[in-house]
């Protein structure tokens, strides 16, 4: 029932690729540490002029996550109780 399947070894086990090391960067969403004008969404809010500072924008962040909340649960409500 063998069909002669063979398989290549993976390089990365032997040390043949380097795996990319993620500690120690600065990262996460909206991290202003991350870029000099900050990355993701802050940066995004703070280029387009919507957020003054970085703080301004996680606000902005954190109340589109709140009203993202209650629409939810009013259209789980809704449809399914």
């Amino acid at each position: 029932m063998s069909g002669g399947v063979e398989f290549d070894e993976d390089r990365a086990s032997y040390g043949g690729l380097k795996r990319p090391n993620f500690a120690g960067q600065a990262g996460g969403y909206g991290d202003s540490s991350a870029g000099p004008d900050g990355s993701g969404m802050v940066g995004w809010l703070k280029r387009h002029g919507l957020a003054g500072s970085s703080s301004a924008a996680q606000g902005i962040l954190i109340a589109v996550v709140i009203i993202n909340i209650i629409i939810t649960y009013i259209v789980v409500k809704y449809f399914l109780l």
